[in-house]
């Protein structure tokens, strides 16, 4: 795929997740349920923001109802996949909600920083 606009943040959630995981393997004594949950949530996220991107390039070569309608349906049925990973995430033990729950923020976490650094370089003039 040529877009490297989506395949960009979603590189740097996987850094990111990897990062992360590293940190908590030793911050906590049995880092497992909290590695699998955060890296549970990151591969969601980093899934259904490939999705958003795949359904925005089709709903531009719709009509204006159609592209609405496509995009209703779609946006519904992400998350409806959240709620789906968030209840398995609360039934099984073996996943933490909470690191699920921040796993599934990831790409935002990801994009705001990005923005927010570039926001920073911008004003200051190139200073960080």
């Amino acid at each position: 795929m040529k877009d490297r606009f989506s395949n960009g943040y979603i590189v740097k959630t996987a850094g990111i997740m990897l990062i992360v995981s590293g940190i908590m393997f030793f911050l906590f004594e049995t880092p497992g349920a909290y590695i699998l949950g955060w890296v549970f949530g990151c591969l969601i996220s980093m899934a259904m923001f490939k999705q958003l991107y795949f359904t925005l390039m089709r709903a531009v070569e719709k009509s204006e109802r159609g592209a609405s309608r496509y995009a209703g349906i779609h946006y519904a049925l992400r998350y409806a996949i959240y709620a789906v990973v968030l209840v398995v995430a609360a039934k099984a033990e073996y996943l933490s909600l909470a690191t699920t729950f921040f796993g599934l923020l990831s790409v935002k976490y990801v994009i705001l920083a990005e923005n927010g650094i570039r926001y920073l370089r911008e004003r200051k003039g190139g200073g960080i």
